[in-house]
């Protein structure tokens, strides 16, 4: 990633000190929404709610942190994603759908080594074995191509899919087509789209990017990460066993 350095100016050192802290220091206003969210295996948003595996059970979180258990077993899992009024989750290699009072239905085996899940335009799009598919809501799959090894983070924005592979970030078409948008994209801890932009964790710093690979910084200090994603105009993280909401603008 590039720096930036701060070069003082004569006179208003002080001012100047102030709004720098300001930028860079806080990764935008955040509220603690509560904690306990160990063992956490990621989050999303469906229909105006957050659902989260945390400890091998499936809970479902209200936008001020209140939360239902919706059930346990869900064990050694790959990755989950929303889809029309469904929750997809990879379970013990298993791909389930699941409704949200945590009902689910088995579509079928063999996923493994999960990279990443997303949906985009009524499908799912799923990194498993380092081979990217494109998944039917029945579980039905079609092979897009080979070679998505060392995932750091995986979502959707504006008919593209986006994915870090290899500490660099990709654009991907519904085809498997792919251009390269730059690297250095570390120590991921989650990636997310939210009004036009992604928003990446990497190196403990939240950042904006744009669909073209620009970036800026948020701010530091999120570790530990347990899941990141977006809802009703705020981002959402897990980090340090804390439920996270964020402001991006």
């Amino acid at each position: 990633m590039n720096t930036r350095k701060l070069v003082p100016v004569v006179g208003i050192a002080v001012v100047f000190f102030t709004l720098s802290i300001r930028a860079w220091s806080e990764p935008g206003d955040y509220a603690d929404l509560g904690g306990g969210w160990t063992d956490s295996a990621g989050i999303v948003a469906l229909d105006d709610q957050l659902f989260c595996v945390s400890g091998g059970t499936l809970w479902r979180v209200d936008r001020r942190g209140n939360y239902t258990d919706l059930g346990s077993g869900w064990a050694d899992i790959g990755g989950m994603v929303s889809l029309d009024g469904f929750l997809y989750i990879a379970s013990g290699g298993t791909l389930w759908q699941t409704d949200k009072d945590g009902g689910y239905v088995d579509l079928g085996g063999g996923w493994t080594d999960i990279g990443g899940m997303t949906a985009l335009d009524g499908m799912l799009y799923i990194v498993s074995g380092g081979t990217l598919w494109a998944t039917g809501k029945d579980g039905s799959y079609e092979d897009l191509g080979s070679g998505w090894v060392e995932m750091g983070g995986f979502t959707a924005l504006e008919g593209s899919i986006y994915a870090v592979s290899g500490g660099t970030l990709w654009k991907v078409d519904k085809a498997g087509n792919y251009a390269n948008l730059g690297g250095g994209w570390s120590d991921m801890g989650g990636l997310t789209a939210l009004d036009g932009k992604l928003y990446a964790v990497s190196g403990g710093t939240l950042w904006e990017v744009d669909t073209e690979g620009n970036y800026a910084g948020l701010g530091g200090g999120w570790s530990d990460m347990g899941g990141l994603t977006s809802l009703d105009g705020k981002l959402y993280a897990i980090s340090g066993t804390t439920l996270w909401s964020v402001e991006v603008r």
